[in-house]
């Protein structure tokens, strides 16, 4: 089994549109029905560059960047096929393109997403508070991605 990753194209849209959904649905328990849809997908990767993961040919997660502020806003890999290596190559792709310092957000309750994060030589940088809670501010600080 070996994970590809290549920038998205239109044609990719639908497949990580239900990746979005069936993760979000999946993950955040306190997201509001309207944030698990298809219209909620495409409304946040408005002006993001989008990559996604392949496992024989298959579509199973994406990332998405907003270059501005070189932030993922999203990174989603299908719950099926999650511990695969999928991630770990979506983060190495987008690694090797940043100019600077790369960050994210996590929600706290996705103790998960965080253990891996951390893993991977992320660092807490700040916390907030969204309408479905906690959620910790993280920054690349090398590590082995």
């Amino acid at each position: 089994m070996t994970v590809t990753v290549r920038r998205a194209e239109a044609a990719d849209q639908p497949a990580c549109a239900c990746i979005f959904i069936e993760t979000v649905t999946a993950t955040f328990a306190n997201e509001p029905a309207e944030g698990k849809t298809a219209t909620a997908y495409a409304d946040s990767i408005i002006g993001e560059e989008q990559w996604v993961a392949l496992i024989d040919g298959k579509i199973v997660g994406y990332i998405s960047v907003y270059w501005p502020t070189n932030f993922i806003h999203s990174l989603y890999i299908q719950p099926a096929w999650q511990g695969r290596g999928a991630g770990r190559a979506l983060l190495a792709e987008v690694r090797k393109l940043v100019k600077g310092d790369l960050e994210l957000k996590t929600d706290k309750a996705n103790e998960r997403a965080f253990a891996i994060y951390r893993r991977l030589g992320w660092r807490v940088v700040g916390e907030g508070m969204a309408a479905t809670g906690p959620w910790w501010r993280l920054r690349w600080a090398g590590g082995v991605l």
